[in-house]
C-alpha cells in the first residue's frame, strides 16, 4: 500500500491541470455528489474550491435559466435529429469530430462552453474571453491541438447540471454506480431512466439554443452504450461508430487516465484499480453497443475503422456523408481539406508493448470485440 501511495504522489507531481470540470457545477448537484461519495484527504482542498466557485456563480446560473427557460422548452428534434459520433475513448472520435465540425451547417458544443456551461448563454463574447486562459495549446493525452472554439464532448458539462452522468465515475472511480446506471443502464429504475432522459434533453437544448437550432453534431464516447435510450429520444438519429485495435485502445486509455483523468479524481486509487476500471467500462460499454446496434434504422449507422480514418481521412468522411445521406459534402469539402492539411505533421503517441499478463487479460475480457471487428 505504501508503494501504491508513493507511486500516486509521484504521478500527482506531474499533473498539469489545475482546473476541475465541476468548478461551475450547480450547487445542488455538488451537494448531492458530496453526500453520496467520500472525498479522500488529498482532494479536499479542491472540493472546497469547487464549492466556493459553485456558490459564487449561482446568481449567474439562475439568471441564465430565467432568461432562457421558455426558449428551451420550444426546442424539438423531430425535424433535425442529432448526428452522434460514438465509440470507445481513443478510437479517433475527436479527430472525426474536428473534421465534421468544419461543416458550418452543424451546431456543436465549443471547448470553452464546457467549463462555463451553466453561464455560457449570458454573453458569448465575454464568456469566450474569460475562458480563454483555461486552455493549453495541446491536449495532454495525445498532443492534439486545442482551441477554445474546437468542438467538445457534451458529457463534460452534463456533470455540472445533473447527478445522472456516467462521467461521475471518472471523478469518483471507486463508485461505479454512475457508469452502471447512466452509461449502460444497468440496475436503473424506470423513473431514474426518465430523469436521465429529461436531464440529457435539457443539456442538448442549451447547446441548440447556443447554436441557433442548427442540427447538432455530438461526439461522446459515453453514448456508445446508450443506443437504445438515445433512439427512444431521437428515433431518426444517425450514428457514426469508430473502432480500433483493442490493445492500442487499452494502452492509450491508460495513458489518458495518467495525463488527464487522474487530475479530476476525488479518490486515491492505485494503477491496478484503474486497469480494472478501464477494462470493466470497456467490456460493458462495447457489449451493450453490439447488442443494440441492430436497433438503429437501416441507413442511419456507419461503422468506421480507425485505420481508415487515420490513413484516408478525406475519403472516409466523404463515405460517411454518402452512406448516412448527409447534406451535400462539396459544401464542406474545402474546409475539411484545410483542416486535414493543418494537422498532417501530427505525431501520434508511441507506447511500449503491454505486459504479457495484462495483454492476455485484455484479450480475454474483450474477446467478443476482437471477433466482431476482425482484430484477431
Amino acid at each position: 500500500m505504501d508503494i501504491i501511495k508513493k507511486d500516486f504522489k509521484e504521478k500527482k507531481k506531474n499533473y498539469k491541470i489545475s482546473q476541475h470540470q465541476l468548478y461551475l457545477a450547480r450547487p445542488d448537484v455538488w451537494r448531492k455528489l458530496r453526500r453520496a461519495n467520500r472525498i479522500d484527504k488529498p482532494f479536499r482542498f479542491m472540493a472546497r474550491r469547487i464549492a466556493f466557485m459553485s456558490y459564487l456563480s449561482r446568481p449567474l446560473q439562475l439568471l441564465q435559466n430565467n432568461i432562457n427557460r421558455k426558449k428551451l422548452k420550444r426546442i424539438t428534434y423531430e425535424e433535425n435529429p442529432p448526428l452522434f459520433i460514438i465509440g470507445h475513448w481513443r478510437t479517433g472520435t475527436t479527430f472525426l469530430h474536428n473534421l465534421l465540425h468544419k461543416d458550418r451547417r452543424f451546431g456543436y458544443l465549443c471547448n470553452y462552453q464546457t467549463y462555463v456551461f451553466t453561464i455560457a448563454l449570458l454573453s458569448k463574447r465575454l464568456i469566450r474571453a474569460l475562458s480563454r486562459p483555461l486552455f493549453p495549446k495541446e491536449r495532454l493525452q495525445d498532443n492534439i491541438k486545442v482551441s477554445p472554439y474546437y468542438p467538445a464532448e457534451e458529457e463534460q458539462p452534463f456533470t455540472m447540471i445533473s447527478t445522472r452522468s456516467g462521467m461521475h465515475t471518472f471523478f469518483f472511480p471507486r463508485n461505479r454506480m454512475y457508469f452502471d446506471k447512466y452509461n449502460v443502464f444497468k440496475g436503473i429504475s424506470p423513473r431514474e431512466k426518465k430523469l436521465w432522459q429529461r436531464d440529457y434533453l435539457y443539456l442538448l437544448r442549451n447547446i441548440s439554443l447556443y447554436n441557433e437550432n442548427k442540427p447538432l453534431l455530438l461526439k461522446n464516447p459515453h453514448n456508445t452504450g446508450r443506443v437504445r435510450e438515445l433512439l427512444e429520444l431521437f428515433p431518426n438519429a444517425k450514428f457514426i461508430f469508430l473502432h480500433r485495435d483493442p490493445y492500442k485502445v487499452f494502452l492509450s486509455t491508460l495513458h489518458m487516465y495518467d495525463k488527464v483523468v487522474r487530475s479530476q479524481f476525488f479518490h486515491d486509487v492505485s494503477d491496478r484499480e484503474i486497469q480494472d476500471l478501464v477494462l470493466y467500462i470497456s467490456r460493458e460499454t462495447l457489449r451493450k453497443y453490439l447488442d443494440e446496434r441492430e436497433l438503429i434504422p437501416e441507413g442511419n449507422l456507419i461503422e468506421v475503422a480507425y485505420g481508415d480514418l487515420s490513413e484516408k481521412p478525406l475519403e472516409t468522411v466523404r463515405r460517411i456523408y454518402g452512406q448516412l445521406d448527409l447534406p451535400d459534402f462539396t459544401e464542406a469539402e474545402e474546409e475539411i481539406k484545410h483542416h486535414i492539411e493543418s494537422v498532417k505533421d501530427y505525431k501520434k503517441n508511441v507506447f511500449k508493448e503491454l505486459d504479457p499478463e495484462l495483454k492476455k487479460r485484455v484479450r480475454k475480457e474483450l474477446d467478443f470485440y476482437f471477433k466482431a471487428f476482425g482484430y484477431e
